[in-house]
């Protein structure tokens, strides 16, 4: 949000693919989880928090590199309990934006190692993409490493049944923390404190971790 005080100046993707925010929003992304979920969205107009979290770190820093206020958008359109101001200051928090100690949970946007953990067995995920209702689960959280032969003896061919994934993982991934830090650098390169803007960490790594999930020492 250019001018907004509170938010620091992410340079998202300035033209990002229509096709890549309608895949996003309709659940067909090519990963699993974020399907799923957003599919759980546009039927019942609920998720899970931590879901919330998912799908929004891959729609911005973790993945795609697009602006939190296209998700706050499809957000307050669909969900039931939307609240302006919580679900912006949620967007801001995920995305890195703002209430956050800045840059710091690259863990918390892997859509496949938050689906080992959250959804190991692949019950959820089957619930809400039918087409992947039969896949054993090895292949449940990536499904475009199954052999041909399966694919065909399952009748789930990927690309024709259910989306190849719309962007190479590690690529976007890598990318995005190289992005993440370039603006860590110029910031502190301003004068910046190195663990961010007063106003952008509130809270501390402990409760970050906790809150999106993520295995660490503290975490009961």
């Amino acid at each position: 949000m250019k001018d907004n005080i509170i938010c620091l100046n992410i340079p998202w993707e300035k033209n990002p693919n229509p096709a890549t925010i309608e895949a996003w929003k309709k659940g067909l992304t090519g990963f699993p989880l974020v399907d799923a979920a957003m599919r759980q969205l546009l039927a019942e107009g609920w998720l899970h928090h931590t879901l919330r979290n998912t799908v929004a770190g891959f729609l911005t820093r973790g993945v795609l590199w697009i602006s939190w206020e296209v998700g706050i958008e499809h957000f307050l359109k669909y969900l039931l309990d939307a609240d302006w101001s919580v679900c912006a200051g949620n967007w801001m928090w995920v995305s890195s934006s703002a209430f956050e100690q800045l840059l710091d949970t690259s863990k918390c946007c892997c859509p496949v190692a938050m689906a080992n953990r959250l959804d190991p067995t692949g019950e959820y995920v089957k619930r809400y993409i039918p087409e992947l209702k039969n896949l054993p689960q090895e292949f449940i959280h990536q499904p475009w490493k199954m052999p041909m032969e399966l694919q065909e003896k399952l009748k789930c061919i990927i690309g024709v049944n259910y989306p190849a994934p719309i962007v190479n993982l590690k690529e976007a991934s890598d990318r995005n923390l190289e992005a993440m830090q370039r603006l860590r650098d110029s910031l502190i390169a301003r004068g910046a404190p190195k663990d961010g803007p007063p106003h952008c960490r509130p809270s501390n790594n402990a409760e970050i971790l906790a809150f999106f999930r993520v295995p660490h020492p503290e975490m009961p």
